[in-house]
């Protein structure tokens, strides 16, 4: 059968078949699968109109559509029917939304605006298509570059790739089709100058869209290799030990940081048990506390030791990974927390020492206060002047270890303002033995007139904590001497006591080492007044040391700058 409709002849469905080298069942599958459209159907059988089937055949060509099924007649100039084309390229353009919009129906909800701008773009594409298919396969290398770069664009934005490659698609086959018709509504003698445009239009259409599809994937590929790199490098010099154990507890990945976290060679951990590597001191196996499947993050607190023998506490951080919704191991960030938990450790022994610091002075006062307040009568004078006194040391105490906590922090602070000058050295030794409980057990062997370069009441602080740590901590009698050089005046303070240990000697003059040593006696103080001198007197000019006293007992040297003789 073969009436026309419109210019476009119509075959039945065995002459479609012939046409496009498939069986009518083939064909029929075509047709329900969509690919196809019945022109009519009627009593005799579909029908399929000759430019359907032919758009159908140059649209799924890889090169080309060989003759389109009839070239009888003159040929036309396949040039002719580019212009044609060019001068459809508005309509084209509108087309082109149509079908956009139901392959993406959230086009439909767009503004007249996002419209416009739509099909402008469509527009400018076509045009751009059809001025490159004149070169056929020799399709410009800068417009290729170019498309490349719109692709790595899209990438780099975050478009999707398939409605990138979706817009595309549709001007390849809207050019194809408007071809297509145009031939048909010219006479069948313009079938092989449709031939012809369409092996110039689909080869260079399809490298077109390559290139965009290649720009796009090399630049996901070398943002996926730059964002890897990133990672690892992240993770191979992290401070924190990063590990992944698989279900049986073995160590498949360890970083750097976590060997040296674990004291153990890199390579020993390794296919190393998990449990053998991180094992707490105290509780159940590790694996058992941290490998738990889940997907929140388990977070645990763990003191180890390590094969050195030394004691680290860390914090474990670990998830599950997982492959397909399944638990494939673990892995997890190991982060030495001991110098934290240290200081506050520290800081909580500082708290704790203040307190009793305090509570001595005070427990005094108030004895003391409330016994004059109720027995003053009863009390003779000379007993009332001794209770005074008491109360004016206790307050005295009071008031210095204020200052000293004052101070301390103005040093750390580097705020503290001194004002240094001559200062006669006697009479300083003299004031700051008067602060001091037990004076009588000191004996002064310091020179008249001897002077030194320092802020006189700074220094009265730094020797009257100098001599109550010796009267504390050592025995009498306590020895106060000085000695002068030709730069320099040298003062030493010694006890008799059982001198300071020598585990104890690099951290004498540390604040909060000094503070939160667990074998300090709390009864015999905080230990600050070492901590403070050396501040005080280094921030003078001048230098604290320690030694072991010859015959026993401790001596602590302070080293002054002497005033400069007038010439």
């Amino acid at each position: 059968m073969s009436d026309r409709l419109g210019k476009s002849r119509l075959v039945g469905l065995d002459e479609a078949a012939t046409l496009l080298d498939l069986t009518p069942e083939s064909v029929s599958s075509l047709v329900l699968a969509g690919y196809l459209s019945v022109t009519t159907d009627g009593t005799d059988g579909p029908q399929f109109a000759i430019g359907d089937l032919k758009a159908f055949v140059a649209r799924n060509a890889d090169s080309g559509a060989g003759n389109l099924f009839d070239t009888h007649g003159e040929p036309a100039d396949p040039q002719a029917l580019l212009a044609a084309l060019d001068g459809r390229s508005e309509e084209m353009a509108r087309r082109a939304f149509d079908i956009f919009a139901t392959a993406f129906p959230e086009a439909s909800q767009w503004g007249l605006a996002e419209r416009a701008r739509f099909i402008e773009q469509a527009r400018n594409r076509f045009e751009a298509i059809l001025a490159v298919t004149g070169q056929g396969e020799e399709v410009d290398e800068a417009l290729v570059g170019d498309l490349e770069e719109v692709g790595a664009t899209a990438a780099s934005t975050g478009s999707p790739l398939p409605q990138l490659l979706v817009v595309l698609r549709i001007s390849r086959d809207l050019v194809v089709q408007t071809a297509v018709e145009v031939a048909e509504e010219r006479g069948r003698h313009w079938g092989l100058a449709l031939s012809l445009l369409l092996t110039r239009v689909l080869p260079a259409m399809d490298r077109l869209i390559d290139a965009v599809a290649r720009g796009y994937w090399q630049t996901v590929v070398r943002r996926e290799e730059e964002n890897r790199a990133h990672y690892e490098h992240v993770v191979e010099h992290s401070s924190d030990g990063i590990f992944e154990v698989d279900l049986d507890g073995r160590v498949i990945f360890a970083n750097a940081s976590l060997a040296v976290i674990l004291g153990r060679p890199l390579e020993e951990l390794g296919g190393a048990a998990l449990s053998d590597v991180l094992a707490p001191l105290e509780g159940a196996n590790v694996l058992e506390r941290l490998a738990i499947d889940t997907d929140d993050s388990d977070r645990t607190e763990l003191a180890v030791s390590r094969p050195d023998g030394v004691r680290r506490v860390l914090e474990v951080s670990t998830t599950a990974r997982r492959e397909d919704g399944i638990a494939a191991g673990f892995q997890g960030v190991v982060r030495d927390v001991t110098a934290q938990r240290d200081l506050e450790d520290s800081k909580n022994e500082f708290l704790a020492l203040i307190t009793h610091d305090l509570r001595q002075p005070l427990t005094a006062i108030l004895g003391l206060g409330a016994t004059l307040e109720t027995h003053a009568d009863e009390l003779a004078t000379d007993r009332i002047q001794r209770m005074g006194q008491s109360v004016r040391r206790q307050a005295e105490r009071i008031a210095r270890l204020a200052d000293d906590l004052f101070d301390v922090s103005r040093l750390e602070a580097r705020s503290i303002v001194l004002n240094v000058r001559p200062v006669e050295l006697a009479m300083t030794v003299e004031l700051a033995l008067a602060s001091v409980p037990d004076p009588a057990s000191v004996e002064l062997h310091v020179p008249e007139h001897l002077t030194v370069l320092a802020d006189g009441r700074r220094l009265e602080q730094a020797l009257a904590n100098l001599i109550e740590n010796a009267l504390m901590h050592g025995a009498a009698p306590v020895v106060v001497q000085a000695a002068a050089t030709e730069q320099e005046v040298v003062l030493t303070v010694r006890d008799h006591g059982p001198g300071v240990p020598e585990s104890l000697v690099p951290t004498l003059f540390s604040r909060l080492r000094t503070l939160g040593r667990s074998d300090r006696d709390r009864a015999r103080g905080t230990g600050l007044g070492l901590a403070l001198v050396k501040g005080l007197v280094e921030a003078m000019g001048g230098r604290v040391a320690y030694e072991p006293a010859p015959g026993g007992g401790a001596l602590f040297s302070l080293v002054l700058a002497a005033p400069r003789a007038r010439s």
